[in-house]
């Protein structure tokens, strides 16, 4: 395994991420200054925003303020036990009056904006109270780079719309570090668009490798992310001259405790492997699949023609962009797919095409690739980090 070259996180260069978050927070508290109470929007536990180290440094800047903190959990649900151990791991090191989950399919829901229409929890919609969104920023496979503008859309949103917005996943414009022409994130923008003219949005976002800080920026949640934008390219996205033979998917911490999460690092470097390789996911993935309504589509179309007829006679369901992916991958390129990943059981990995492996060694093995020979790739941090081909 220590022959084969790994491709990382440019974690190295300037980095000033204790500063920058400290100007971040300066920045933000002097602009909330006036403001008596102010609306706190964090990311959920499939997140690895160091949120708690944001709102420790906010806690003296925002004393004496009347806060809440709503969890932006998109279409993620989570049991009373989970909410807790997260609040007391990431939201005690500041005083909130209340603290709120959000709930997509809640009938308590409130409408936004028009281009598109939406609905939000009505927290965000309070004129009394802005609202600031803290985020972390990395490519993401089809809304080109997430962030605070993602947070406080996208992760308020009722499930309709998010499943709205995640069929334009289908779209090959939605790629990985792509903002400009990326139909999901110019619709993010949209819905932003509608939130901004309710309410004050503003944005901290943190640039991470692992637990590392690396920089941070504040302002609007477009603001933030245009900052930090170039850095997160410069940081997460590797090249290669020629499509590899294999590539070794290294997936560990958040990412690696179910697979659709996991699933990010097949999303984000399968179009660096040449069609007919091979990938390899490590991921332990103890919680299993986690949301596995993509899975539905998978059972039922063992092939991609059968998958893409079902979509396009049943209509686009949340998570299908990811199973019209996956059976692309598998059954037009010809890519296999092994997981090391002990917490999937041998029917889940049937449904989603993939052999199991022990180690990616007996993987390689399987599928012909000699790692002294063909060209092979281990992926460090795989769900963010992304592989291109070509400069």
């Amino acid at each position: 395994m220590q022959s084969i070259p790994l491709l990382s996180p440019a974690a190295s260069g300037n980095r000033d991420g204790d500063g920058s978050l400290q100007r971040a927070v300066e920045g933000i508290c002097r602009h909330l200054r006036s403001a008596p109470a102010v609306t706190l929007v964090v990311n959920d536990p499939q997140r690895a925003t160091r949120t708690a180290a944001v709102l420790e440094r906010m806690r003296e800047g925002l004393a004496n303020k009347h806060l809440r903190a709503l969890v932006a959990t998109g279409t993620h649900h989570y049991q009373a036990q989970r909410r807790r151990r997260f609040q007391a791991d990431v939201l005690s090191g500041i005083r909130f009056d209340s603290v709120a989950w959000h709930d997509c399919d809640s009938a308590e829901l409130v409408a936004v904006g028009q281009a598109p229409a939406w609905r939000c929890h009505r927290w965000l919609l309070e004129e009394s109270r802005p609202v600031l969104a803290i985020g972390s920023c990395e490519p993401h496979y089809f809304a080109g780079i997430t962030g605070a503008h993602k947070t406080a859309t996208v992760g308020c949103a009722a499930a309709a719309d998010v499943q709205a917005n995640h069929a334009l996943a289908l779209s090959p414009d939605a790629r990985p570090g792509r903002l400009e022409g990326n139909p999901v994130h110019e619709a993010i923008a949209a819905m932003l668009a509608g939130l901004t003219a309710r309410n004050e949005v503003l944005a901290i976002n943190l640039l991470q490798v692992g637990e590392s800080i690396l920089s941070a920026s504040w302002g609007s949640p477009l603001e933030a992310l245009q900052e930090l934008a170039p850095r997160v390219r410069s940081t997460y996205i590797c090249r290669i001259e020629s499509a590899a033979d294999a590539l070794v998917l290294i997936v560990d911490g958040v990412p690696g405790r179910c697979f659709y999460q996991a699933d990010k690092a097949i999303k984000n470097n399968e179009w660096a492997v040449r069609d007919g390789g091979c990938l390899v996911l490590r991921a332990p993935c103890p919680d299993g699949i986690g949301q596995d309504h993509f899975m539905r589509l998978l059972r039922d179309c063992p092939s991609y023609e059968s998958a893409d007829a079902a979509v396009r006679r049943n209509g686009y369901r949340l998570g299908d962009h990811k199973a019209i992916k996956l059976r692309y991958l598998t059954d037009r390129r010809a890519v296999r797919v092994f997981a090391v990943s002990p917490g999937l059981s041998d029917r889940e990995l049937l449904a989603l095409g993939f052999t199991r492996a022990r180690n990616v060694q007996q993987a390689l093995s399987s599928a012909g690739i000699d790692p002294a020979k063909d060209h092979v790739c281990r992926v460090a941090d795989a769900a963010n980090t992304c592989v291109l081909v070509g400069s």
